[in-house]
């Protein structure tokens, strides 16, 4: 009787187990037409968001200042090349696709570990189209973001992956697409309010050397 029981569990627990991942498998589905055809009011009202909550803290243009170096030794990046960015692009698209077909479909039987874990992966690329406007305001360059991102590196990892996770939620992620934006503007006014105070202890530091 109590084989029986065991059995009737397992596969209680499996079959499941395999409808949860169907359900997730088409609100995944869903959100993939979904942002097809939404693209554009999306890509929209997260400029729209990161502009308004700018806006709100009330800083003008001038507020976003050159980049300023922070580290008395900056960390070393690649140094940016069109071969590099080529390979560096190849390679992402390969490890993705792997990624996607070869590991996150079995784990997309555990509802919920499969999101967790390509949030993890994509953490940092998130983080960094989050700061796309932030970036472009300051007029950086390549090697300046690789730079100011790797000084803050596990700061730009956590930031990326909890936006991630909750873009990546089946339908609704889409509506955290958009407030996301709001978030990483924040946190886009309280580095550059560090920017500001690097800028002028150089302006005091250059002013006692003259």
């Amino acid at each position: 009787m109590s084989e029986l029981t065991n059995v009737l569990y397992a596969h209680r627990t499996h079959g499941g187990r395999f409808a949860d991942a169907a359900v997730l498998m088409l609100g995944n589905q869903i959100t993939n037409i979904l942002r097809f055809f939404l693209s554009r009011n999306i890509r929209i009202a997260r400029e729209r968001a990161w502009d308004q909550t700018v806006a709100s803290r009330g800083k003008s243009v001038d507020f976003w200042i050159p980049y300023v170096e922070e580290w008395e030794t900056p960390p070393r990046v690649p140094t940016d090349t069109w071969s590099g960015r080529m390979e560096k692009q190849w390679s992402s698209a390969v490890f993705m696709f792997f990624l996607k077909r070869a590991l996150l479909v079995p784990l997309n039987l555990y509802p919920g570990l499969g999101i967790v874990v390509a949030a993890w992966f994509k953490s940092l690329a998130t983080a960094h189209r989050q700061h796309t406007q932030y970036f472009a305001a300051k007029k950086m360059s390549d090697k300046e973001v690789a730079v100011f991102m790797e000084e803050r590196k596990w700061d730009y990892r956590l930031f990326g992956f909890a936006a991630a996770l909750l873009e990546g939620l089946p339908i609704i992620g889409l509506v955290f697409t958009v407030s996301n934006r709001v978030g990483a503007a924040m946190w886009a006014h309280d580095l550059e309010k560090q920017q500001h105070f690097y800028a002028s202890k150089h302006d005091v530091e250059l002013k006692q050397r003259g």
